[in-house]
């Protein structure tokens, strides 16, 4: 008895934190990180200020906003209510000489589709992303995105390369090298005046360098 009365008060809080992280995702993505205040997201969740701070303070619920959207990414669970066309399929400049590397095989593409979602939701949302990379640099903790969502991408990552031939030694040092320099790509994004297009030159780069490492190191 006592057990399902503890556990009916962990599922209600469970709601109520979810209620909260889905109010602020709303206001930090309609209005910005630094015009969204506390007391909005409590308005909005219809909780007090107090409720919401036992959450975390805004930096700390950014970073759970983030979370979420980076899972719903991961697993194709995420609608924006307008995308636009995929890059991985944009057309070549007619007149370019020079450009961003191309995938040059099935593996090499299908690995930049799962960087793709990251990077365009990056250019949809860029300075609210801006504030998560800065706010990454203040909170202490285990933000998912170094955990499990970290885990889940990076053996998405080794099998992929495995496929390819890659000893699953080397196929799980890539992966997590890719996912660094995934990581790096957003980072240096959110310091300097990188695009999107440079975001994908840079990945991709990445992904042909490690499906081309094969023998020993």
């Amino acid at each position: 008895m006592v057990s399902e009365h503890v556990q009916l008060r962990s599922g209600k809080r469970r709601q109520t934190e979810d209620r909260i992280i889905g109010a602020a995702a709303e206001l930090f993505l309609e209005h910005g990180f630094k015009a969204t205040t506390i007391r909005a997201v409590a308005k909005t969740a219809e909780v007090s200020v107090g409720r919401v701070m036992s959450v975390g303070d805004k930096d700390v619920i950014l970073v759970r906003c983030f979370d979420q959207w980076i899972g719903q990414l991961q697993n194709g669970t995420y609608r924006p209510p307008a995308r636009r066309t995929s890059l991985s399929r944009r057309e070549p400049n007619a007149g370019a000489t020079t450009g961003p590397p191309r995938p040059s095989s099935a593996v090499q593409r299908h690995l930049l589709e799962l960087f793709l979602p990251f990077l365009e939701f990056f250019a949809e949302h860029e300075d609210l992303s801006r504030d998560y990379a800065a706010v990454m640099m203040r909170v202490k903790g285990e933000p998912e995105v170094f955990n499990a969502l970290a885990v889940d991408l990076q053996s998405r990552l080794s099998e992929s390369l495995v496929s390819i031939g890659i000893n699953e030694d080397h196929a799980r040092a890539s992966a997590a090298a890719l996912y660094d320099s995934y990581l790096g790509i957003l980072f240096r994004w959110a310091a300097t005046t990188m695009g999107l297009d440079d975001a994908v030159e840079a990945m991709l780069a990445s992904i042909v360098f490690h499906t081309r490492v094969r023998s020993s190191l």
